[in-house]
């Protein structure tokens, strides 16, 4: 089999019936996905019908499953190559698992050097918890390969951490795209969202054209529709990066769309090393049990009963809330439960104040500045908070909301995790919910999250 390499999509040329069939198989995804009351299994098919494009993300592990079947196959590369000239950029203010993750990425001299390499093309998934320096390692990669780089990133304030991070770095102005700006430069932080409205426009085109490098930020955003059509719209992009926290982690198979969009995983920091390393603080996470029984059949109506009107388990979680360490995060999901919890625990004497989705960022960080200053004891916040928000001074995080997403629990006990002078550990209050069927997976895969990432867990009364 003889497949054609370019960056975004590739494409096989020549090869047998049993071999095309192989590949047809190898790449076709069987989702279950939840629908009209009952689940149904999606049939993706990521090989086309008729052009035999696949995305260039899955050729590592396409190479790798065809050498353990003896499947031969010959790789002709169609790439630009952008600059290679590697090495010479002052990297020493990297931390030495920060610099292994740099390395991972591409050996330029070994590609100037060797016939084309499967497992080195420049691309794939760095698996970096919080705390680890995503925005350092982004930066330390642009300089290492100085070619026309582009950040992509899900939030306003996550672009203008990184346009400000490079700028510190690297003594050059950074381009920045979003919230009404369209300002590109040799590196740029944009936005997804704008990007996406952008694409029918013909500069906007051209522009793509030109990037040589992207690195997506919180990368186990990809699999999103729209995020994941820009993606493959940069078709000169030689170097393409996800960096996130929980890349694969997502409960069904679009996962799957993070390789195919990247690579495979080129390099994993444990959070364990980095707490080793006196970077984060160590988590004690401890979940407190609540028993309910409900007649609900549906899931949204067990969730309002069980989860945002329920006094028996709201009283669990003021009760948490009260006996954490202050300053402490309380997470909720829906803005009702928000202010129920306020009410409550101002009620037992604790000062509180719940911000949401709609409030804006200067309200945010407002209240953030209250909380570490000790003016508020207990902060409610909404999902908002599970990315882009460290609060290194936060003692505890209490996790009111549930759920099954492996993504967001992680997110979230990692908002207070970076230590302090005065911080080494950090407690993590969850609910163990018992009694029903959904609560109870939701609660078993949670703890799954927190076992694989090796913090310390345990159930309570």
């Amino acid at each position: 089999m003889i497949i054609e390499v370019a960056n975004s999509f590739s494409r096989v040329t020549s090869s047998d019936e049993e071999e095309i069939d192989w590949l047809r198989d190898y790449l076709t995804l069987r989702i279950k996905t939840w629908k009209f009351g009952s689940y149904d299994v999606e049939v993706l098919r990521l090989v086309g019908a008729a052009s035999n494009k696949f995305p260039t993300g899955f050729i590592g592990k396409i190479h790798q499953a065809a050498v353990d079947e003896g499947v031969k196959i010959e790789y002709l590369d169609r790439r630009a190559r952008p600059n290679l000239d590697a090495g010479k950029a002052d990297l020493s203010w990297l931390r030495d698992y920060q610099l292994a993750a740099v390395d991972s990425v591409f050996d330029a001299e070994k590609f100037k050097s060797q016939p084309f390499d499967p497992m080195n093309m420049g691309r794939g998934i760095l698996w970096l918890p919080t705390g680890s320096g995503k925005t350092e390692i982004a930066v330390a990669l642009t300089l290492r390969f100085p070619a026309r780089w582009l950040f992509l990133v899900h939030r306003t304030n996550l672009m203008d951490q990184a346009a400000e991070r490079f700028e510190k770095r690297c003594n050059e102005k950074a381009g920045r795209i979003g919230e009404g700006v369209w300002a590109p430069e040799r590196f740029t932080a944009a936005t997804f969202q704008t990007v996406h409205a952008r694409l029918a426009d013909p500069k906007c085109a051209d522009w793509l054209s030109g990037i040589e490098g992207v690195i997506f930020d919180e990368g186990h955003t990809l699999p999103a529709g729209t995020f994941y059509c820009v993606a493959m719209r940069m078709t000169n992009a030689f170097f393409r990066i996800a960096m996130s926290g929980t890349p694969l982690a997502r409960g069904d198979k679009r996962s799957a769309f993070v390789i195919g969009a990247t690579g495979s995983v080129l390099y994993r920091i444990k959070p364990e090393l980095l707490i080793d390393a006196g970077v984060l603080s160590r988590p004690t996470i401890r979940l407190a049990t609540v028993s309910q029984i409900t007649m609900k059949q549906n899931w949204s109506e067990v969730y309002r009963e069980c989860v945002v009107r329920s006094s028996a388990r709201n009283a669990k979680v003021v009760q948490l809330a009260k006996k954490a360490l202050k300053p402490c995060l309380v997470f909720v999901k829906e803005l009702k439960h928000g202010k129920a919890l306020e009410k409550q625990i101002r009620a037992e004497g604790m000062s509180v104040e719940f911000v949401w989705g709609a409030s804006e960022l200067e309200r945010r960080k407002a209240a953030i500045h209250r909380l570490v200053h000790g003016d508020v004891d207990v902060l409610i916040a909404s999902v908002i908070f599970n990315e882009g928000v460290d609060i290194p001074e936060l003692n505890s995080v209490v996790i009111a909301s549930g759920g099954k997403s492996i993504i967001s629990a992680l997110q979230r006990i990692g908002r207070g995790m970076r230590v302090t002078d005065d911080k080494k550990t950090f407690e993590v209050w969850d609910i163990n919910d018992i009694g029903n069927k959904w609560l109870e997976r939701h609660t078993r895969q949670r703890l799954k999250a927190y076992i694989g990432e090796g913090h310390e867990t345990s159930i309570v009364e």
